[in-house]
């Protein structure tokens, strides 16, 4: 009975081992297998577009197509001859002309994959090397078309072009009509008389297109050299209006740089709102350069023309106000949306600022930055929202240059004593209360500690309301104690008194650093012991005499010794 049982086991053994051996060969058979079926009929699965493709792409293949587009050419040469000799009147030979360059567009739409890849270049390439030419043409050597005639012609057959290089996803003849439409437009700026603002349009209509491209089919760096073009076009004409060229129409050059500076915001916008999309690098870059070259431009153009600045800045505050409902109303910043909510608000806080400043004047300029500067800081206490709580710090900034407080400051810390100062109007006043008001509103980001660098803007918050308050002391203990500046005010007495408010500066920076009230304040009180150290040396030694070296000296000294314990211990001794 055990021999039976051993000698089935060997059996199915051997017949495993049979079994496993018939799937090798059969395997290395099928690897070896021809594609077509043992019946001679073709395999039901073609191969694929861009294998067939780049098993066609050889010599024979290139050279057929170049000589095609050499009879395409041909044609054009043909009608151009008939032109010239008068066969054909100038006008209907041009507008036959750019037919006959546009209509080798369709054979490229018509086209299958493979095709596409192999035919359309070619086929883009003869309706570049025709229709621009013959746009040139027209508008330098025989005058038939105006610049804004030809812009229009330009837009029409790049718009074609586009339209079929996107509709069929062939990114080389996007590459082919937008490489020729930038050469024509350069070539055409070169030929005109006058930086024509027309051309500019064109430029401006072939950046938002190619930026859609971009957006639609992830063609990412077609959008880059078209960019980099028109905004140097945009800053060579706001140049020709200026010094030596006084060249151009300004209202035109700038209804220019506003409209491109509109084309490129509302793509951007429209992308990240619509599609939910955070920025990108591009978008970054333009903007900032449509900020200075476009925007910047007008302002430049508005001040060297004379032109009125009233529309540009009702056109800033437009921008500003629409940066600001796009960043609160849409970008849902509250869930991750950081990088739209910090575009959107940088941009509005620029043309907050630029709209103010074009529209009202220095008083009204400075009430209106110091009212903005504390809604900053409330919204951005209120929505925990660091980034709207530092366009506090930029409103403070510019009202203080409006309203001459940071010149009140810069000559009561600074100005000699034989020199007539700036005093302070009711609207520094204003501005120094709304310092005020904005240095105790906490800057937190949803219950945490911002980061160091993130508390920059509240630094420049604290300083400026430690500078203002010290300049008014200074300004009116000078006054009372050593005279008018300018006229009989005492030097020596002067100094005494600046070094006695910087030495205030220096504790009350320590006792609210030490305390966490304010952290910065531990570092700023060295960094204000080291110029006031500095101005003893500089001022009071110079200038002063030795009653009143005896309190510069005291109050310094007493300020060398108390603030680093206050800083260190983050306590304050009792009065």
């Amino acid at each position: 009975m055990e021999d039976r049982l051993a000698s089935l086991e060997r059996q199915v053994r051997d017949l495993s081992g049979a079994v496993v051996s018939l799937e090798r060969r059969l395997a290395a058979l099928e690897a070896r297998a021809p594609a077509t079926a043992s019946d001679g009929l073709p395999d039901t699965e073609p191969a694929p577009a861009a294998a067939r493709a780049g098993s066609d792409i050889t010599v024979v293949t290139v050279l057929s197509l170049v000589g095609r587009t050499c009879l395409v050419l041909g044609g054009a040469y043909l009608l151009r001859a008939l032109t010239d000799a008068g066969t054909l009147p100038r006008v209907g030979g041009t507008a036959l002309g750019l037919v006959y360059a546009v209509a080798w567009l369709y054979p490229a739409y018509r086209l299958d994959a493979a095709g596409r890849r192999l035919v359309a270049p070619f086929y883009g390439l003869a309706t570049a090397l025709i229709a621009f030419p013959i746009l040139w043409e027209a508008t330098v050597r025989v005058k038939l078309l105006t610049p804004p005639q030809t812009a229009l012609a330009l837009a029409a057959v790049t718009a074609i072009a586009l339209a079929v290089a996107a509709k069929r996803a062939i990114q080389s003849l996007a590459w082919i009509i937008t490489l020729g439409g930038l050469v024509a437009a350069l070539l055409l700026l070169t030929a005109v008389e006058l930086p024509d603002v027309s051309i500019g349009f064109y430029l401006a209509f072939l950046g938002v297109c190619t930026l859609w491209l971009g957006y639609s089919l992830d063609w990412i760096w077609l959008r880059w050299p078209v960019a980099f073009v028109a905004d140097g076009y945009v800053l060579v004409v706001a140049g020709s209006v200026s010094g030596a060229w006084h060249k151009g129409d300004p209202g035109l050059i700038m209804a220019l740089q506003l409209v491109m500076f509109a084309g490129y915001l509302i793509s951007i916008a429209a992308r990240t709102l619509w599609r939910s999309r955070d920025v990108v690098p591009f978008e970054v870059v333009q903007t900032v350069a449509l900020l200075v070259v476009a925007f910047g431009g007008a302002v430049y153009v508005m001040g060297s023309t004379g032109a009125g600045a009233t529309p540009l800045g009702l056109a800033s505050l437009v921008f500003g106000a629409g940066s600001y409902g796009v960043a609160f109303a849409f970008v849902r910043w509250r869930d991750g949306g950081w990088k739209n909510f910090t575009f959107y608000t940088s941009l509005a806080v620029v043309f907050t600022v630029a709209g103010v400043g074009l529209t009202a004047g220095a008083q009204v300029q400075a009430a209106a930055w110091a009212v903005l500067a504390v809604a900053a800081a409330f919204q951005g206490y209120r929505y925990r929202a660091i980034a709207i709580g530092s366009h506090a710090a930029v409103y403070l900034v510019a009202a203080a240059v409006a309203s001459a407080l940071l010149g009140t400051v810069i000559d009561a810390f600074t100005a000699s004593a034989d020199h007539v100062w700036t005093g302070l109007p009711l609207t520094a006043w204003v501005v120094l209360v709304a310092t005020g008001v904005c240095a105790v509103i906490p800057a937190t980001v949803r219950g945490q500690s911002p980061a160091r660098y993130l508390r920059i803007p509240k630094v420049v918050v604290v300083i400026l309301l430690l500078a203002g308050v010290g300049a008014a002391f200074i300004t009116y203990a000078a006054s009372l104690l050593s005279g008018q500046p300018g006229g009989t005010a005492d030097p020596a007495v002067t100094a005494a008194i600046r070094s006695v408010v910087c030495a205030a500066a220096v504790l009350l920076l320590a006792f609210l650093g030490g305390r966490g009230i304010f952290p910065e304040g531990r570092w700023l009180t060295y960094v204000v012991l080291l110029v006031g150290g500095l101005k003893l040396l500089v001022e009071d030694f110079p200038q002063g005499r030795p009653a009143t070296l005896v309190l510069s000296l005291a109050v310094y000294g007493a300020a060398l010794i108390v603030a680093p314990r206050w800083a260190r211990r983050g306590t304050a001794p009792r009065a």
